[in-house]
Formats: structure tokens, C-alpha cells, sequence
């Protein structure tokens, strides 16, 4: 078993690899399709690796709501001013606000989140239910037979309902939250890493159609789009931890990655606009270097900004 240390260390590297495959997953990167294919299911496993079952529910619950609810709830109202002021300045037509709201306190999923720049903030409602989801799974249920069993029902059930306060994504995400507690918590044979690449092999040289769209539920094959990432992950975390890279920047970006995913769209924003009009290119390397830049500036500022209220909880 590794210690804790250990642990953190190649946890920062998979989530620094993470909000990396974030950053270009949101501008004109060539290998889009791919990086969709694991991306999110890689940060939705990696929120299964601390999870204290242990803990009362209330403290477990409470924790939670502040580390990912308030966020959500600050940053979301400060994306939706932010797009209202761009349009002001920009002569664009007006927002329909009732749906901006409604979006930000009542639906709380990619579709009510769209027209703004808290688009990517649906990921944080839904972690938040598929920890509270696990939670009760584990606690409730004793046999890992039946706890894995509830969890593919209510995967294959995400798709065909439609709830409010992003319940709905909790539930079709809650399947890679247990997958990555699985692999954090058990001591899996190294044959698995093996057989799970054998398993991506097979899957690309088959050419199957792997389309994967989490924030709108759209999967291409809801089995093999799930077995696809969370062996890719499976695989990338025994590179991380055979690899052992040791770098300061990017442990720092990796205990970064709230802020990082949070404010990406900003950097990425104003990076697409320096590189059409100044540069006249729309060269994705470009945006990326810059967005890159910007965001490492951010972190600058939050490093010596700790107990601004802005940075409190990310």
C-alpha cells in the first residue's frame, strides 16, 4: 500500500494531465474526440480516490457543499455577469435571464449552463451528488457485488430521466467516482493493467465509435465508452506512478485544478480573440501557450491572494 505522500504526488500528475486535456478539450485542438473519450471520466475517478466513508453523513455532506457547492454557487453568478456585461460591450442581443437563473439554482447541468461562462461548472453539482450518491452506496450496501450493481442501474437509469439540481449527471458520473475508488482503495492485480490495455488495443484497432459528451449525456456505446476510460485511466495512472516525474510546476498545477477548471474558460476566451486579431491566426498552439500563460499568472495570485474571498474555496 502506498503512503499518503506517495499517493499525492501521482495523484497531482494525473489531475495536472487532467486540466490539461481540459484547457485543449476547449479550443480548436486536432485530438478533441480523443481527449472527450477520457477526460472528464479521469476527474470524476480521481474525486473517488478520497472519499472518507467513515465520516457522519451530515460532516460528509457539509464538506462537501462548501468545497464544491460554493463554488459552483460564486462562480457561477460571477460567469453569468460576466456574459452579460460581454454582451453589453459587444452590442450582442440581451440574455433571457429567467433561464440564466433558473439554470444556475434549478437545473444546474450543462444545458441551463451554456449561454455563459459557468458552462463548465455543471461538473461541480454533479460531483457533489454522485460523492453523496457513493456515500449511501457504500454505507448502505454491504456486498461489492450489489454496491456495483446499483451503481450500472443507475447509470443505465441517468439516461432516460431528466431531474433537477444536476441529479441526473450525478447519477451517469457516479459510475466513474466508483470506479476510481475501487482502484485507489483495493489492491487490484498488476494483470489488470495489462489486460486493460489489451482491452484498448482491441477497442481501437476495432475502429468502434467511442463519441463521448458527459456534460450532455451523449455516449456513442454506454458500455464500451465507459470500459475505454476508465482503462485509458487505469493504464495512465501505472505510467504516472512507473514514471515518477518530480516537477514543482506541476505538483502546483495539479493542487490547482479547481481554480484552473473554473477560470479556463476566461484565459481561453481572451487567448481565441489575441489570436485572431493580433496574431490573425486561429492556430490552437497559440491559444494554448497563451491560456496557459494566464492561468499560471492566476495561480501566481492566488498563492500570495490565499484569503480572498474569490479564492477561499478553490
Amino acid at each position: 500500500m502506498l503512503k499518503i505522500s506517495e499517493r499525492v504526488d501521482w495523484v497531482d500528475t494525473l489531475k495536472f494531465i487532467g486540466i490539461l486535456s481540459v484547457i485543449l478539450g476547449h479550443i480548436n485542438f486536432p485530438l478533441n474526440g480523443f481527449i472527450y473519450t477520457w477526460h472528464m471520466p479521469l476527474f470524476f475517478m480521481v474525486s473517488g480516490f478520497f472519499i472518507k466513508f467513515e465520516t457522519s453523513f451530515k460532516n460528509f455532506a457539509v464538506k462537501n457543499f462548501k468545497r464544491l457547492m460554493i463554488p459552483y454557487f460564486i462562480f457561477s453568478i460571477i460567469g453569468l455577469f460576466m456574459e452579460i456585461l460581454k454582451r453589453y460591450l459587444l452590442h450582442r442581443e440581451a440574455l433571457d435571464y429567467v433561464h440564466e437563473i433558473k439554470g444556475i439554482f434549478i437545473d444546474m447541468d450543462f444545458a441551463g449552463l451554456c449561454n455563459t461562462y459557468a458552462f463548465v461548472l455543471w461538473f461541480l453539482p454533479a460531483l457533489f451528488f454522485s460523492r453523496i450518491f457513493l456515500y449511501l452506496i457504500k454505507n448502505k450496501i454491504p456486498s461489492l457485488l450489489l454496491q456495483s450493481f446499483a451503481v450500472v442501474f443507475l447509470f443505465i437509469g441517468s439516461f432516460y430521466i431528466d431531474l433537477p439540481f444536476g441529479l441526473d449527471s450525478a447519477l451517469n458520473s457516479l459510475i466513474f467516482v466508483y470506479a476510481g475508488n475501487i482502484i485507489f482503495e483495493k489492491r487490484l492485480p498488476n494483470i489488470l493493467v495489462f489486460l486493460s490495455f489489451l482491452v484498448l488495443v482491441a477497442i481501437y484497432l476495432f475502429g468502434f465509435n467511442l463519441n463521448l459528451d458527459m456534460a450532455s449525456k451523449v455516449y456513442s456505446n454506454k458500455f464500451l465508452n465507459v470500459i475505454w476510460a476508465v482503462s485509458f485511466v487505469y493504464v495512465l495512472i501505472f505510467c504516472i506512478k512507473s514514471i515518477r516525474l518530480n516537477s514543482k510546476f506541476i505538483k502546483i498545477w495539479g493542487s490547482n485544478t479547481m481554480l484552473l477548471f473554473i477560470l479556463h474558460p476566461y484565459t481561453n476566451n481572451i487567448a481565441h480573440i489575441a489570436v485572431q486579431k493580433v496574431l490573425q491566426s486561429d492556430y490552437w498552439l497559440f491559444k494554448f501557450i497563451i491560456s496557459i500563460a494566464l492561468l499560471s499568472l492566476m495561480i501566481f495570485i492566488k498563492e500570495r491572494n490565499k484569503n480572498w474571498l474569490v479564492f477561499k474555496y478553490v
